[in-house]
């Protein structure tokens, strides 16, 4: 199967957030037992990128073993990345449904929300995260920030930055393209989100 690109979704994932292993917080996945040979496969299909295998691969896994939460979750990051934004979000709400203040699952849902274009009232919540959105309010707060000193930021600084404020619904895209159209903002190498550095307009300072 042809590799499909990195960059097949607007959100960056780190791969410490494919966790194959999110600790168990009640009994209801007690009875799984991992299987070796499944996870080899996973594994190469991985570095395949061969999603649509993988798809194949969590539904077999499902149906031997119907309460493994990690193969329904890794499921939904199957789907994420084939593309199949819908079938994540149903995959995760049955995750939700029984682990609803799981911080793993819990971010997976948004992730998938913001790439998908959608919002937090997309989604079925057992209890509603806090979340946050852009808003000009977020924009001043990036002035704030780098007004005092004077120095340039990396947009993955400022963007770390709102990690307490609850779950956003934006990506670090979209924050850098609010910073481009606000005037206060000088912008080095707009065109690449990893050496882009944001600092206040002299004018501004």
């Amino acid at each position: 199967m042809k590799k499909k690109s990195g960059k097949n979704n607007i959100i960056p994932f780190p791969e410490e957030r494919i966790q194959r292993h999110i600790p168990v917080k009640d009994d209801f996945f007690a009875d799984f037992e991992a299987d070796d040979e499944w996870l080899d496969i996973e594994d190469e299909l991985w570095a395949k990128e061969d999603f649509e295998t993988l798809i194949s691969l969590h539904l077999e896994q499902l149906e031997k073993y119907p309460k493994d939460h990690f193969a329904r979750f890794s499921l939904a990051q199957a789907y994420f990345f084939n593309y199949e934004y819908e079938k994540a979000i149903e995959t995760l709400q049955e995750i939700h449904k029984k682990l609803p203040e799981d911080p793993d699952v819990l971010y997976f849902i948004f992730e998938v929300l913001v790439a998908s274009g959608k919002n937090e009232d997309d989604f079925n919540w057992v209890i509603k995260p806090e979340t946050m959105n852009l808003s000009g309010e977020t924009v001043d707060f990036c002035y704030n920030i780098l007004k005092p000193g004077h120095k340039s930021c990396s947009i993955d600084h400022l963007f770390k930055l709102f990690s307490d404020k609850g779950y956003l619904m934006f990506s670090k895209e979209h924050l850098l393209a609010a910073l481009l159209k606000d005037d206060r903002f000088c912008v080095k190498n707009p065109d690449s989100l990893s050496q882009a550095k944001i600092f206040v307009a002299h004018s501004f300072q």
